[in-house]
């Protein structure tokens, strides 16, 4: 009990000092759905954009996962879809869960602030703990503030869209983020120089999702252990159903992930 009340302890510290920056993170993931929402008029509407979308060649079509088969229209609602896997978003998430873990734990090593912290009768793991807490609490504030900054931008729009969709669809990047911050901890807790674990953290959400729009490693059976594997936007607010199976790879990465660098962070060397 007392090793869930320091990771608490962690976790209320952390977010304190970390909350303007969760806020801008929040801000710019709302503002940038509202946009698009607002905005998809003037670009002309549903005939403007289906005869752009479907100039795309399949392998831009995979990078966008937009769906295979369009419907007679790209309309608003698959528009406002593609949106969850826009760059913009997807790199806020990610820039987020990475930078949560580097400066969680690396930059702590560097600064020389963690021996203050475990001066006192604080567990390793507990510290690691209240980190990820954090980062998992922070990445489904910009998941919820991207979807209210949706929802507030299409009431200006003459169309009636699932609004609950696009929910679940946020639930589930909340969920993608939250996993990847999982391999990020898991990366940061065996560097002690915060730009090698900021690169490396990096380069483990991009790689992760450029592999997964190769079509000789996305249709591999390995590419069911890749988060991104698991992440349709379109599919979901089109179906308002998940995959159960997906949502289980992503939990297991988020806790087999911290699970691993309270491990490592453990039992390794701080000096």
């Amino acid at each position: 009990m007392r090793s869930l009340g320091d990771a608490g302890l962690i976790f209320w510290s952390t977010l304190r000092r970390k909350r303007l920056s969760l806020f801008w993170f929040a801000l710019s993931a709302g503002a940038f759905h509202w946009l698009v929402a607002v905005s998809f008029p003037a670009i002309g509407g549903t005939d403007a954009v289906t005869s752009v979308v479907r100039t795309f060649p399949d392998g831009l079509r995979a990078l966008l996962k937009l769906a295979p088969n369009l419907q007679a229209g790209f309309g608003a609602q698959d528009y406002l879809a593609f949106t969850w896997i826009h760059p913009l978003f997807i790199g806020l998430g990610a820039a987020f869960v990475v930078g949560r873990a580097t400066d969680g734990l690396t930059a702590e090593i560097e600064r020389g602030s963690i021996y203050l912290v475990l001066s006192r009768p604080i567990q390793r793991g507990s510290f690691v703990l209240g980190k990820v807490l954090e980062m998992v609490l922070g990445a489904g504030v910009i998941a919820l503030a991207a979807w209210l900054g949706l929802w507030i931008g299409v009431q200006t729009l003459p169309y009636e869209l699932p609004l609950a969709n696009y929910l679940l669809a946020a639930g589930v990047a909340w969920l993608l983020f939250a996993a990847l911050g999982g391999g990020a901890f898991l990366i940061a807790s065996g560097f002690s120089r915060t730009s090698l674990s900021n690169a490396v953290g990096a380069a483990w959400t991009i790689l992760a999702f450029v592999l997964d729009v190769i079509p000789l490693v996305a249709a591999s059976p390995l590419a069911w252990i890749n988060p991104w594997h698991h992440y349709f936007p379109q599919e979901i607010v089109a179906t308002g159903q998940v995959d159960p199976s997906g949502l289980l790879v992503l939990l297991v990465w988020l806790v087999g992930g911290s699970v691993a660098a309270v491990v490592i962070f453990g039992h390794r060397d701080l000096a």
